[in-house]
């Protein structure tokens, strides 16, 4: 009470005051009051944020603990036996403590995919209920939370239906929209392909990883008929993608129409089409790319120049040759000096015969593909891929490298 009398005492002391200072005093006061609120709030968020840590960091170990021995468990584990066992053993589920157990099956599976195929994995998720939990996350979260969400559900490869996934692949917020369509591809249980009909999906670099991963952890082995969207999309973005995920994959299928689009006006998607056709050593393309080298941008005679070291049939040695003399363009010119030292016996014996003769510029760019510490865009050939974002992050690389003298 004694605080509420100051505080009208000092109101009342206000209106003593001329005009000008009462609004001067009546400021500093909502100021002050702004003020108090404002670093309480900061104090209880502080608060909470420490204990729902505190609490991980007791939960957690335990947690990984229990899911590891339930996976190791030879027998076929009943789920409503699984439950019981968690609540005697640690506690019971709730907000708090299933984020660290999520994180912990996370955890798990990023140490060893496999786990998703143990006989016991499905039921410790159904028994735990954690796709109960992360569903009705989706409909009760902020959009910060439904974004990782909708990473978990990926991660833990759970599918949902649709009707849970579909509002959020229409949300204005870019952000939300392209991490709904892309987690589609993993937990719909319907379409998981239905949204590369649309036009509206702007895909940047770290999306096209984001789908490539999503293809390879769920539907290598069954995968669609790339060739449709190749033919009927209009977006670039996704048109480039679709055209890596074809390489990647080596769908055979859709060869004749990555052979379409060398004849393409747009020159970057003609680009990575005439990559692809390398990366899957399309052997019949090899004589046109040759034919129409000679009226292409630098960008398509670059990807020609790469696509024939892919292809490697050992019948374009002379028209390397015949390009690295013509080339006026340093980064090309090193480009084309680099795959015929790579091509063959008889290219590598051109290029030391070359370093005998050439001069200045043209004798440094020798000394640059003969140094095997100096980076170039051939010295992780593109088509020996180690991960599934290899291919897209080496393009990523690829079209921002300048190679300079």
């Amino acid at each position: 009470m004694s605080l509420i009398n100051a505080i009208q005492q000092y109101l009342e002391l206000i209106s003593s005051y001329p005009f000008v200072l009462q609004v001067a005093l009546y400021f500093i006061f909502f100021n002050s009051i702004t003020a108090i609120t404002f670093v309480a709030s900061i104090y209880l968020i502080r608060g909470r944020k420490d204990k729902e840590e505190k609490i991980e960091e007791e939960l957690y170990p335990l947690q990984r603990k229990f899911v590891t021995e339930r996976l190791a468990n030879e027998e076929i584990l009943i789920s409503e036996n699984i439950l019981n066992d968690y609540t005697e053993e640690i506690g019971k589920l709730n907000n708090k403590t299933y984020a660290p157990l999520i994180t912990a099956v996370e955890d798990l599976i990023k140490t060893d995919a496999g786990i998703i195929e143990n006989k016991n994995y499905r039921n410790i998720i159904k028994g735990l209920k954690i796709e109960e939990y992360l569903i009705k996350k989706l409909d009760f979260s902020n959009t910060r939370e439904r974004l990782r969400t909708f990473q978990s559900l990926s991660i833990l490869d759970l599918t949902v239906p649709d009707s849970s996934i579909l509002p959020h692949t229409y949300s204005k917020n870019p952000f939300l929209r392209k991490e709904s369509r892309s987690s589609y591809l993993a937990i719909s249980n319907h379409d998981p392909f239905k949204f590369f009909d649309q036009q509206d999906n702007n895909l940047n670099f770290w999306d096209q990883i984001n789908l490539l991963e999503q293809l390879e952890a769920h539907h290598k082995h069954n995968l669609p008929n790339f060739s449709k969207w190749i033919l009927y999309s209009k977006n670039n973005s996704q048109l480039s993608f679709i055209i890596k995920a074809v390489a990647y994959f080596n769908q055979s299928i859709s060869v004749p129409s990555l052979i379409n689009l060398i004849d393409t006006e747009d020159h970057e998607i003609r680009k990575e089409a005439i990559i692809a056709l390398g990366e899957m050593r399309v052997f019949e393309v090899e004589d046109k790319l040759k034919t129409i080298y000679y009226h292409q941008p630098v960008i398509c005679q670059n990807a020609i120049i790469e696509a024939i070291l892919s292809i490697n049939s050992g019948n374009s040695l002379d028209f390397l040759k015949s390009i690295y003399t013509g080339a006026n363009n340093l980064d090309t010119k090193k480009l084309i000096a680099e795959v015929i030292y790579k091509y063959s016996t008889d290219g590598k014996i051109y290029i030391e015969n070359l370093y005998t003769n050439e001069t200045g510029f043209n004798r440094l760019i020798i000394e640059h593909i003969k140094n095997p510490l100096i980076p170039s865009r051939l010295k992780s050939a593109r088509k020996n891929l180690r991960r599934p974002t290899t291919q897209i992050e080496e393009q990523y690389n690829h079209n921002n490298l300048n190679f300079s003298i």
